[in-house]
């Protein structure tokens, strides 16, 4: 891996301003051409997609469900367990009424302990990634289709993400909703269709693997319902339905891992259907589609009046092969054209987060609009808007993630220009754009699944209430009947360090950047309609027009009007302090991504990251370290040589009993080194022939005596031939025996030890020793000195 790869993953690597010139640039006109303005609907997913109806053309005002409703389907009751939902397919694996692949093998575990029940895992190391189920490519396994039932589901359709079915009783269905691709978790958005269900008929569905420990549906939020049938008789879009709803814990362990023993959440509900033979879709919100926004963005440019004002560019491609689009919104007048302020709206982040499309489909229809408002906006500044961020995901039919499986709004410092590619280039676009003039305001849309009404999280350098951070986000409360100021926090938090908001509000120094979070649920337990959302963003715009107005009276002469910044510090200097603590935080679920040695299986080198690098150089290493096989003897050698070592010494008057014939003389020279025994690298040698012991010799330490003439004899006599015997002769004393020892300086710290008798003959043959000396060890040698 070449160091060309760092520079990648450096959001720095390329130049900020060229990235935003060269998206900005428009091409060289062809007169031979005509101009196309409309933008091709072209969808790529992973797996073949089935067409949507057309949601969403009419926004009017429905009737809600009565949310307490007599129910004739009893509750199952269920003990907690500590099951997985691979346990629960084995043992209702004859219920199975619906999986989302005929492919589907949901009984197959992996080699490994990492069988992730709902999980799909692309592989992008090759050209056309190809999605794969528990290690075996998806597409290519034997089609085993469900048994027929009179209720069909379905969700092999854009943002679907229905993984199986279980018909439990009846009228009893449990549903299970598909992890993220290349995760193994964040499981909260469902969208799903059923088919087959009489006029009448009331159905219960328990959703057993929500991954939030807390939801709105126990406050009183519906699931979102279209009937396809009562759309066609009243026209009726979206709604609100189902009743007798509750949120709890599931007795199904998550997979990741089984150690900790984190259990999933479930959702149940009832739904009585109203019209025979029809289609009815459900969903956690109101969906908006990739198709959906591409559509939108056609209508704008096909009207004459709008597309004057609006420009579209592609931002990037994504990892799934689908664009990422750019919009820019102003005046076509060169008036004033230097000192226009810069405004950034972003959004889906997050696929499984809707209402944020819904609100930035208001921004654009308003500032593309005749609104007097929006008509000043655009002579004041320029908007740079990136409709959606996660096209991937959204197409997939994800919650939180993109197809790398990570969260694109944790990727804001460090992006990958291979992984992430729309948070790359977006980041460069906004530093690019910050460069050529002044960024006045930039919102990041999301949906929150936890809290009631829309607010914003803002960053903030003091905990102090009177901060101008804390400006805009009080005039957009008091022009928006839906914000509420009170659950708007500012705060720098580690665990959010790595967010759009904290990231360009640091490295940029804007005041006014915001997440802006709208309830999936609504307001004091009133259900947000489609409409509501799209109202959010015309009051975005309006609280964003005092402001510019305020900033740009030095340019307009209205310096008598008053000072709306000034009115709202001192509005914010009389309220108490508080501590913007964030009850109900929607934090990314890291511990649902995949592991780094799973992640480089699935991805080309250039995207790894440096911890993924030291960790394929840290696998290598210990491949190059790893131990050989032992030899199937080695354990059996080893024990018989340590017990012959550690045996006993016979004493002087014991009887000597030979040894059996099938048995070597236990020999204690051969003992394994330290060194080797602790590694075991190589095979022990096998030990040679002992050498016979003359039983003349035998005293009372004779398994010392023996290990003495084992030592001399092996020993080669050369070593010694060169020191002289009366420097290194020494007189020690034992128990038993008084012995010479000779040390030999060419040696390690152990000393080598040879038999009095042994040298003498050595000496005498060698002729390296005189009389006296042969005289002196006589007399010390042997038996003839026992005192």
């Amino acid at each position: 891996m070449n160091s060309n790869n760092n520079q990648n993953n450096d959001s720095s690597s390329e130049d900020d301003l060229q990235v935003y010139e060269t998206l900005t640039k428009l091409a060289p006109p062809n007169e031979l051409l005509p101009r196309k303005l409309t933008i091709d609907i072209d969808v790529k997913s992973l797996y073949p997609l089935k067409p949507l109806p057309q949601f969403c053309k009419t926004y009017t005002t429905f009737f809600e469900e009565s949310l307490k409703r007599d129910c004739s389907i009893p509750d199952i009751q269920v003990t907690d367990e500590n099951r997985t939902l691979l346990d629960y397919y084995e043992e209702n694996k004859q219920n199975l009424v619906y999986k989302r692949f005929d492919q589907l093998d949901l009984g197959k575990r992996t080699s490994n302990d990492r069988t992730y029940f709902a999980s799909l895992i692309a592989n992008f190391k090759r050209t056309q990634p190809r999605v794969f189920f528990r290690g075996e490519a998806l597409f290519d396994q034997k089609l085993t289709p469900c048994p027929s039932d009179q209720i069909q589901f379905d969700s092999n359709f854009e943002s679907g993400n229905l993984f199986c079915a279980f018909k439990k009783a009846q009228n009893v269905y449990d549903l299970i909703i598909q992890n993220d691709i290349n995760t193994r978790g964040n499981t909260q958005w469902f969208f799903f269709s059923i088919t087959g269900a009489k006029a009448g008929q009331t159905i219960q569905f328990n959703i057993l693997n929500h991954l939030k420990t807390g939801s709105l549906f126990n406050e009183g939020l519906q699931p979102a319902v279209y009937s396809v049938k009562e759309n066609q008789l009243t026209g009726t879009e979206w709604c609100r339905d189902g009743f007798n709803i509750s949120y709890f814990k599931s007795i199904f362990m998550k997979e990741y891992p089984l150690s900790l023993k984190k259990k999933y959440y479930q959702l149940r509900f009832h739904y009585t259907f109203k019209h025979e033979g029809d289609k009815v879709y459900f969903a956690h919100s109101y969906p908006y589609t990739y198709t959906n926004l591409l559509e939108f963005l056609n209508t704008q440019l096909e009207d004459q009046e709008r597309n004057q004002y609006l420009s579209r560019k592609v931002l990037c491609t994504t990892l799934g092969g689908n664009t990422c689009e750019v919009l820019t919104i102003t005046s076509n007048s060169l008036q004033k054209r230097a000192f226009r302020k810069g405004v950034v709206f972003l959004a889906r982040q997050h696929p499984g987060e809707p209402q944020a499309s819904y609100v930035m489909q208001g921004i654009i229809d308003f500032l593309t609009s005749n609104n007097p408002q929006a008509d000043y906006l655009r002579q004041n500044c320029i908007f740079k808007i990136f409709p959606m961020m996660n096209t991937d995901g959204v197409v997939n039919g994800n919650y939180r993630c993109g197809l790398e499986g990570g969260d694109l709004n944790r990727r804001w410092k460090k992006p990958n220009k291979y992984l992430h590619p729309s948070v790359y280039y977006a980041k460069k676009y906004v530093k690019g754009f910050s460069k050529e003039r002044q960024i006045l305001l930039v919102v990041d849309l999301h949906g929150h699944s936890r809290k009631q009404s829309s607010f914003v999280y803002g960053c903030a350098y003091s905990s102090q209430v009177k901060t101008i951070e804390r400006v805009f986000a009080l005039l957009m409360s008091k022009v928006n009947p839906f914000m509420d100021y009170s659950s708007c926090t500012f705060r720098v938090e580690s665990a959010k360090d790595k967010t759009a908001r904290i990231q360009i509000w640091r490295e940029l120094k804007i005041n006014w950047v915001y997440t802006y979070e709208c309830s999936f649920y609504g307001q004091q337990k009133k259900h947000y309609q489609i409409k509501d959302y799209l109202n959010c963003g015309v009051s975005i715009c309006n609280a964003l027009s005092q402001i510019v107005k305020d900033t740009t009276k030095e340019f307009t002469n209205q310096s008598n009007q008053p000072d709306i910044q000034q009115q709202m510090l001192e509005e914010l200097g009389k309220m108490p302090q508080t501590d913007d603590q964030d009850i109900g935080s929607d934090s990314s679920q890291s511990e649902a991504e995949l592991s780094d040695d799973e992640l480089v299986q699935l991805f080309q080198p250039k995207t790894y990251s440096i911890k993924q690098k030291n960790l394929l150089k840290q696998q290598e290493t210990n491949n190059k370290k790893k131990p050989q096989q032992p030899n199937s003897n080695l354990k059996s050698t080893i024990a018989s040589q340590k017990a012959s070592i550690l045996q006993e010494s016979p004493s002087k008057n014991s009887e000597q009993k030979p040894p059996m014939s099938s048995q070597k003389p236990k020999n204690p020279l051969y003992r394994i080194q330290a060194p080797l025994r602790v590694r075991q690298l190589d095979q022990v040698k096998q030990p040679e022939t002992p050498l016979m012991v003359d039983k003349s010799v035998q005293t009372d330490d004779w398994m010392y005596r023996q290990w003495l003439i084992q030592m001399g004899k092996l020993k080669k006599q050369q070593e010694f031939q060169s020191f002289t015997p009366t420097r290194n002769i020494y007189k020690s004393s034992s128990q038993s025996v008084t012995r010479f020892v000779v040390k030999n300086s060419t040696m390690k710290n152990d000393r080598g030890r040879v038999d009095s008798i042994s040298l003498m003959a050595s000496g005498l043959q060698n002729k390296l020793i005189s009389s006296s000396q042969q005289r002196q060890m006589m007399r010390y040698s042997g038996s003839n000195f026992m005192s």
